[in-house]
């Protein structure tokens, strides 16, 4: 390693150096001393450090005078020295001088030699006209001179250099660098002066203002009553602005917890049904043959946002032109020869794809084609395959959410099946109560733990308190006269169950018993006595002993004294024993008329059917009465007018919910098949409540509108299809337009003021005079039509049930004793002003609800009772719900056959169980052979549009009539089978 470190390194060859700029008449500049320097072969030596060595001695920065720099340069020409500078020490000073290991260099910078020469240039172009002998002397002279010495170009680093700053410091000095900054100058003094004068401005505003003291407002007080005005306008405007956000938070969070309770699939399929419903309801033109292809492309379509679907100009009218012709690039290799092949198969004359027949519906099929592979006739209309699908859309609006209503929106909902297209049905359920109308009257009753105490306090706290739902009114159903409804809830999975109710009928009178329940109390004037006692199970069970028939033993027990004496025996014996008797007695009556009853129930055994049809039930009790000798010796006479004055008329009265005239008035024809109906059937309940029915019911239902009052419909003449205005607290009066149908299942006097908005709707040309004559008769058939007030109140008040607790049962009907009891200040059946009885023409039933499991037995029962003759003690009051029910009469019996006409029957079969058809106002036009009107389908269900007592069946039964042979019949659709 150290013979290799000391071994004489190579040299790099040295660069020629340029000789000197050359003048006319002037020999180079130092020629002499770089032939001589170049013939000695001296080279310079590269020195540790980054120095480089330049020839001559070595420099130093305190030269003497001239004289001796001139001898150093003469000597630097013959003899030269190594000169070891480093290029760190070498710099440039701001003046453009050269600065080494921190002296000024004498020689000049690259600017000024260049600045020097420009000047000699300039000088020697103004001197050039002189005379030679100048020019002579002059060379004299410069020979003469000692040559000054030459430094070689130096390297300067990019941070050292200083050229630009320099031009820039020249480029300042020129006149439009001078001009540009005075401009510059001038425009901000402008700017500072309009600052200072805004500033001034803003001053003497402020200070004005400040100087300017406001008026007081003293009209205070002036006129009260339009202060008050304005601040009650701006107060309860203030208010609602808080209850409508408050609501809308309400439903945010509402809708937030219903999305999170959802499942993922469920969550996935909605949101992808919201974005099939938000591109079907995006406007779309129709489209000719193949223009999907006409556009420019898809970066194009997104640029431009153009709707592709328009029709395109053209610019020449290609119907003119040769059939040949009308094609695409006609004349070009890239032309479009088949538009389709309808018109290209010649092997048919008609049908098939060569017919000549009418073209049907997107072109799709020919009228009276065959055979869609040989055109024979062995597949004909009606069995041929469709070449495609598509969706047709029909909106539906349904008013009223109570069974009919949902039993319609249901079957609508449901998979149904298209002749020629696939219908979607679009279901708005419109009602204006807040929940769906079948479950609004219900109420929910806190279960109280069995660790509260009697008042409802809970005492343990954190404890979850679950509800009770009290269904609002009484929902039981009987097996023989509810066929469909039983079979809507199987098909559905509702859970019932069996439950056979006992019924005491009982008579309400002014004085109490002696020695009763309610004479111990004190409580009550009044006297509720037990007349026959009904052990369910379709008699089954027989009858129990009223406690009526105890008296005489009761009224001794009063007393409260205990005694063996023989006397008192002997007579309680003897009471006993008469009260047997006297039972034995009454009982066989009782069996004679009820086996009396069912005989003239029997459809074989009835009287004249073309007369029972329109006979009202007083006057079938008066022609069923037995007469002659016989039956008064006996007392049949009598046996049967009093069972049908203490059993029938309360049993129907408390069935329909209407007052005893009402009854008496109803045709018996409908009371007979419920006779004869539920002869022998259990009655049923639902375990969960209507709830589960409504939440089952809806489940394919979209578009519930709640809390909607409508306040109008009206018909589009153009469109042919309605639209329904209705009013909500949060959104205000919304408007539905484009329904293609109408289904009306609320009372009829409610319908009847939207069906006559509607009809005023309708012009009086021709093309409408037929459905506004359609549902102007609709109109007048539900005018016949009457209702009655009901009312239902939950309570704890058990001074409505029977006297005597022996008596008490699941039902418990009362009626009250005409001469002792007046209508009161109330209506004649209705309710009454206190808001908490009806007129005492009403049967009031008392039904005991039985304790849910966890209901505490020391918390007092509950009972709902309908239509209370006697009103409640008011802190018993849980819940007060007022309805309406219709009434049957001869008229509306008649009208009904334009609603439901009965078809045919078995001569064994009651009116319900025969087959039966919609009647001819049905659809308001839409059915009609001869001229069918162009409008919307306006259908009419509810329990008064079937035939029967207006009950749960006649709900179900007249929905699907209006479904199946009314919407569907008319849409062309056909149902997968059984709805159920």
């Amino acid at each position: 390693l150290s013979a290799m470190s000391s071994a004489p390194r190579k040299q790099a060859p040295r660069l020629p150096r340029p000789a000197a700029r050359y003048w006319k008449g002037k020999a180079p500049k130092g020629v002499d001393a770089d032939a001589d320097s170049d013939s000695e072969g001296e080279q310079e030596e590269v020195v540790e450090g980054g120095a480089e060595m330049i020839g001559g001695e070595d420099y130093e920065g305190e030269s003497g005078d001239e004289e001796e720099d001139d001898l150093k340069v003469g000597q630097l020409v013959g003899k030269q020295k190594a000169m070891n500078i480093a290029l760190k020490d070498v710099n440039i000073s701001r003046e453009g001088k050269v600065i080494v290991a921190g002296r000024e260099e004498s020689g000049r910078t690259a600017i000024e030699t260049l600045q020097k020469e420009e000047s000699d240039e300039s000088e020697e172009e103004s001197d050039e006209g002189d005379a030679k002998p100048e020019q002579e002397e002059e060379t004299s002279s410069e020979d003469d001179e000692p040559p000054k010495p030459q430094f070689r170009p130096v390297f300067v680093p990019k941070r050292a250099r200083a050229t630009i700053a320099e031009r820039e410091l020249l480029a300042e000095d020129t006149e439009e660098a001078i001009k540009r900054k005075e401009e510059e100058l001038e425009e901000r003094r402008k700017q500072s002066h309009d600052l200072v004068a805004e500033s001034i401005k803003r001053e003497l505003a402020e200070k004005e203002k400040e100087e300017d003291i406001p008026d007081v407002d003293d009209t205070d007080g002036l006129d009260p009553e339009v202060e008050f005005e304005t601040w009650r306008l701006r107060e309860l405007a203030r208010i609602k602005r808080d209850q409508e956000a408050a609501l809308e938070r309400e439903r945010e969070r509402e809708e937030v917890e219903r999305r999170r309770a959802m499942p993922e699939e469920q969550r996935l399929k909605e949101d992808l049904e919201h974005a099939k419903k938000s591109r079907d309801d995006k406007p779309k033109g129709q489209q000719k043959f193949l223009q999907k292809y006409w556009h420019k492309g898809a970066f194009h379509q997104i640029l431009t946002r153009h709707d592709f679907t328009e029709a395109t100009e053209s610019t020449v009218d290609i119907s003119l032109l040769p059939k040949v012709m009308q094609v695409k690039n006609f004349g070009k290799r890239s032309r479009t020869k088949y538009t389709h092949l309808l018109d290209q198969d010649t092997t048919t004359t008609t049908g098939g794809f060569g017919g000549t027949a009418p073209v049907k519906s997107g072109n799709k099929s020919l009228e009276g084609s065959g055979c869609f592979n040989c055109g024979g006739p062995h597949l004909k209309k009606g069995k041929r395959p469709s070449l495609s699908r598509t969706h047709r859309r029909v909106k539906v609006a349904v008013v009223g959410s109570g069974l009919a209503g949902l039993t319609a929106a249901y079957l609508l909902t449901s998979r149904t099946q298209c002749e020629d297209d696939e219908v979607e049905f679009e279901v708005h359920l419109f009602d204006k109560a807040p929940v769906v109308g079948m479950d609004a009257a219900s109420v929910s009753l806190p279960l109280i733990p069995a660790t509260s105490t009697i008042d409802g306090a809970n005492e343990a706290e954190g404890l979850d308190v679950p509800e009770w739902r009290v269904d609002v009114p009484m929902r039981s159903f009987q097996g023989g006269y509810y066929p469909q409804l039983i079979a809507l809830y199987k098909k559905l999975g509702v859970s019932f169950r069996p439950s056979n109710f006992t019924y005491s009928f009982s008579l309400l009178s002014k004085a109490p018993i002696p020695g009763s329940y309610c004479a111990k109390r004190g409580t009550s004037p009044r006297r509720i006595t037990t007349k026959m006692i009904y052990n369910g199970a379709s008699g089954l069970s027989g009858l129990g002993i009223p406690s009526i028939f105890y008296e005489s033993t009761f009224s001794n027990l009063s007393t409260g004294k205990v005694t063996r004496s023989p006397l008192i025996l002997f007579r309680n014996f003897v009471a006993n024993i008469h009260t047997h008797v006297l039972f034995a007695v009454f009982l066989f009556y009782v069996v004679i008329c009820y086996f009396r009853m069912i005989w003239l129930a029997s459809p074989v055994f009835r009287l004249n059917p073309q007369r029972l049809e329109r006979m009202r039930f007083a006057e079938w009790i008066t022609e069923t009465t037995p007469k002659g000798t016989f039956s008064k010796w006996t007392g049949m006479e009598n046996a049967w007018r009093e069972y049908a004055k203490t059993v029938l008329v309360p049993l129907f009265s408390a069935v329909c919910t209407a007052p005893e005239e009402d009854v008496l008035n109803h045709p018996v024809e409908e009371f007979l098949d419920y006779l004869w109906l539920t002869l022998g059937t259990s009655h049923y309940v639902v375990l969960n409540g209507v709830r589960d029915v409504v939440a089952r019911l809806t489940t394919n239902v979209k578009h519930i509108h709640l809390s909607a009052n409508i306040c109008g419909m009206s018909i589009e003449s153009n469109s042919g299809t309605a639209s329904v205005q209705c009013r909500s607290p949060e959104m205000g009066v919304e408007t539905h337009a484009g329904f293609d149908h109408i289904i009306f299942a609320t009372q009829a006097s409610r319908a009847v003021p939207l069906l006559q908005s509607m009809a005023a709707s309708l012009s009086r040309d021709s093309s409408q005079r037929v459905q506004q004559a359609a549902i102007e008769n609709q109109i007048r058939c539900l005018k016949t039509f009457i209702y009655r007030d009901t009312l239902v109140v939950n309570h704890l008040d058990d001074t409505l049930m029977p006297d005597h607790k022996d008596d008490w049962r699941d039902l418990n009907l009362i009626c009250a004793e005409q001469s002792q009891f007046s209508a009161g200040k109330g209506r004649k059946s209705g309710v009454m002003e206190d808001g908490l009885s009806v007129s005492a023409t009403y049967t009031m039933a008392t039904h005991k609800l039985p304790r849910p499991r966890g209901y505490p037995m020391h918390v007092p029962a509950v009972y709902q009772t309908t239509n209370p003759v006697i009103a409640p003690k008011e802190d018993s009051v849980l819940s007060v719900a007022r309805l309406e029910r219709a009434v049957v009469t001869v008229e509306s019996k008649e009208a009904l056959k334009g609603f439901y006409m009965e078809k045919e029957r078995q001569w064994w079969q009651c009116a319900g169980q025969g087959r039966g058809t919609l009647g001819n106002l049905q659809g308001a036009g839409r059915r009609s052979i001869d001229v069918p009107a162009t409008g919307p389908g306006i259908w009419i269900c509810g329990s008064y549009a079937y035939s029967g007592i207006p009950l749960l069946e006649g709900c179900v039964v007249s929905a699907r009539n209006v479904v199946e042979q009314g919407i569907w019949a008319l849409e062309c659709v056909q149902s997968p089978g059984q709805p159920w």
